[in-house]
């Protein structure tokens, strides 16, 4: 018998169910499960767990130092090179260790300007960069022209489009005004310039209340544009710009409603140049002096290229981000860190030579820890203290149990961190394995060495499929041609 729509409208107009205590809270002061059932790193959903809220610093502490001092602030204050890799030690395992979540930390820290030399150099000038973690799909980017949209959505998901935007509004105020409404408009509280600069009808309203039309402002946005692409601003990208009142997120969400985004020949036949000669140029003026795009599992674009998908797309990348006149080119602003999986990096030799990009950054063995990072294979401390972090995350700020692996014992994990094979995928599995079974069955604190052994001995984690694809066959041998 069918459900009458009116005992629905009963349920919808009866109060919300009254919380219930989990067993985790209940048996280990828990508010929940604090490992995900599989930690796959997803940047878009709303679970602190797999997002990278989450993150232990401690875990990868040497790596995100030796990145900064290479392609951010180096010490010697040298320039850092154009094109860098993220390379995975082979002993680290080639999925589940934690590569996702250290870029998109990396991202993180570079956009809040948080890397050494800032404190000890306050009146120094400070560089001003951007990044942006660019994760692939299969399939979807063997064409240079997809990357190039991939970024443009990569920029739109981390909300940079919005954070630029604000940039550019305050950087227009500043040169509209006079000294003094000038020096008042920067003298504001934080939270009051934010409020000022969130969207072109606030900053109208500013400037209304400064006796200023929002067409002088415009206007002076068109022409700091204009100025500092030097004739170079796309045509097309600066009409599209000026409809959305010099607003990216704007132009963006108007080309999501009228099928720019998803238009392939849109972008086939304009998109570097709307990157290269229009994107650029706004984060130019908006004085920012290098984008770091940070291309997450490079294999999940080569695998799927045949040879000659593969030599086209590392010939695009060298030629429109590093050679080939352009905003972008003139002022250097593009920084390229690519992350190389351990198998696919000899397959990678011979097109990145034939290309030419060898000569800027050398694949050799040699040559290529010059400009790496390479990611080193996790031990029992660091994966202990990963999983505490975890567990404190989803413990109360006064609970005493806090930087401990309670409700574990001590050392209850070490042998769940071994048949993970000291992979931190792995690890987290297993102990939301062990508590979830712990949990259902009212096992009480502490879980022995003893307990979680039992349960580990007959099960592991799922295989991830990803792994098959990186089976390859001989180097010089086509793959998918």
């Amino acid at each position: 018998m069918p459900e009458d729509p009116r005992d629905r409208l009963k349920k919808l107009q009866g109060e919300k169910p009254a919380d219930r205590k989990s067993p985790f809270e209940d048996l280990y002061g828990l508010r929940e499960n604090p490992f995900p059932a599989m930690a796959l790193f997803s940047p878009s959903i709303d679970d602190p767990r797999r997002n990278g809220t989450i993150y232990d610093p401690e875990f990868r502490s040497k790596e995100e130092k030796e990145f900064f001092d290479m392609f951010v602030d180096p010490p010697s204050r040298d320039t850092p090179r154009q094109i860098g890799f993220i390379r995975l030690d082979p002993q680290a395992g080639g999925r589940g260790n934690g590569k996702s979540v250290f870029l998109h930390r990396l991202m993180k820290r570079i956009n809040e300007q948080d890397w050494n030399g800032w404190a000890r150099n306050p009146d120094s000038a400070r560089l001003s960069a951007l990044g942006v973690h660019i994760l692939p799909e299969p399939r979807r980017q063997k064409k240079f022209w997809q990357f190039v949209r991939l970024i443009f959505e990569s920029f739109s998901e981390s909300e940079l489009f919005v954070r630029v935007d604000r940039d550019l509004r305050a950087l227009v105020l500043l040169q509209l005004f006079s000294n003094d409404d000038a020096n008042e408009f920067a003298a504001l509280s934080s939270s009051e310039v934010e409020a000022i600069l969130d969207s072109i009808e606030s900053t109208t309203a500013y400037l209304k209340s400064k006796r200023k039309k929002t067409s002088e402002f415009l206007s002076l946005a068109e022409i700091i544009l204009e100025e500092d692409a030097k004739g170079q601003f796309s045509s097309q990208f600066l009409e599209d710009l000026r409809a959305a009142n010099f607003s990216l997120a704007t132009m963006w969400a108007t080309w999501r409603r009228n099928g720019t985004a998803e238009s392939d020949y849109s972008w086939r036949n304009n998109g570097v140049n709307w990157f290269v000669n229009g994107l650029v140029p706004v984060l130019i003026s908006t004085r920012y002096q290098r984008l770091y795009i940070l291309l997450d599992e490079f294999e999940k674009i080569y695998i799927y290229q045949n040879t000659r998908e593969r030599e086209e797309f590392l010939d695009s990348l060298r030629q429109y981000f590093l050679e080939r006149p352009s905003v972008a080119q003139r002022y250097a602003l593009l920084t390229t860190i690519l992350t190389i999986h351990p198998s696919i990096q000899r397959y990678l030799n011979d097109v990145w030579s034939r290309v030419g990009l060898d000569n800027l950054a050398p694949l050799d063995s040699t040559m290529i820890p010059l400009q790496s990072i390479e990611l080193g294979r996790s031990d029992l401390y660091k994966l202990k203290h990963l999983l505490t972090t975890y567990l404190d995350a989803y413990k109360k700020p006064d609970d005493k149990s806090r930087k401990s692996l309670f409700p574990f014992a001590d050392n209850a994990l070490d042998a769940a961190i071994d048949r993970a094979r000291y992979y931190p995928r792995g690890a987290i599995w297993y102990a939301h394995a062990v508590l979830t079974k712990a949990a259902s069955d009212g096992v009480p604190p502490p879980l022995t060495r003893e307990y979680v052994e039992s349960l580990t001995a007959t099960v592991k984690p799922p295989s991830d499929e990803e792994d098959v694809m990186f089976q390859l066959p001989e180097p010089k041998t086509d793959l998918k041609a």
